[in-house]
């Protein structure tokens, strides 16, 4: 196992071709709607989070069944308190900036670094990981995908699925998202490069290092190298 790296998983196109087995050497932190996937690949990530306020609305109830289940997953990180699992950590997001977040203490007060994958990178900071792996982490998002349909609830604007798409290209299974799942459009070029991009700058200003392994990636802000060779 090496202790000092956790491979935080995207949940881009590219995780397809990932070789899970490889993924049982390091930690690893899954985000969002991936839970999904697990019981049906019968594989568990050490981390689970979601740091997106509209997807866990949308998702509050399994969240929280997540927590309570037997399961191998040693903690969650959400930005409610959805159960009393001693395994579920609260985190309160501050959007006042990016700070860099290094101990557990800045969970009380944590400084949102734009997107579920960059937050789950600095949790995986404040825990002590030295070294981070990307995978399915392409950016390469459709912005509108087939089923998708815009709401706008009082001064709330978010994306809702009227149907569960048979093929879905954004991410690396077709029912990720699925009929009445709430989620905000990507904006990409907005919310995910420009985040990124600060993170590769104060990650190597802080010596954490971060390699992209995700296939056929677009970000070139890290190192790029195969999950193989890092293992």
């Amino acid at each position: 196992m090496k202790k000092n790296t956790l491979v935080v998983m995207g949940n881009g196109p590219s995780l397809k071709s990932i070789d899970f087995d490889l993924l049982g050497k390091f930690d690893t932190f899954g985000l969002n709607s991936a839970y999904r996937a697990y019981g049906r690949l019968n594989w568990w990530p050490t981390y689970h989070g979601c740091f997106d306020f509209v997807v866990t609305d949308s998702h509050r109830d399994n969240f929280a069944d997540l927590t309570l289940k037997n399961n191998p997953i040693k903690r969650f990180f959400y930005l409610e308190k959805l159960s009393n699992s001693k395994r579920l950590q609260k985190i309160t997001l501050f959007r006042t900036g990016y700070a860099w977040n290094s101990s557990e203490s800045d969970f009380k007060k944590f400084s949102d670094g734009g997107n579920s994958g960059v937050n789950a990178c600095q949790i995986g900071v404040c825990l002590g990981y030295k070294k981070i792996i990307l995978v399915g982490v392409d950016c390469n998002y459709k912005e509108m995908i087939d089923g998708a349909k815009q709401v706008k609830d009082g001064n709330k604007k978010y994306l809702e699925m009227s149907k569960t798409p048979n093929k879905n290209s954004n991410y690396w299974f077709d029912d990720y998202q699925q009929k009445g799942d709430k989620f905000n459009l990507p904006q990409e070029n907005k919310f995910h490069r420009p985040a990124w991009d600060k993170l590769a700058v104060r990650s190597k200003n802080n010596g954490i290092d971060i390699v992209n392994c995700s296939p056929g990636t677009t970000l070139k802000c890290f190192r790029l190298s195969r999950l193989e060779d890092e293992a």
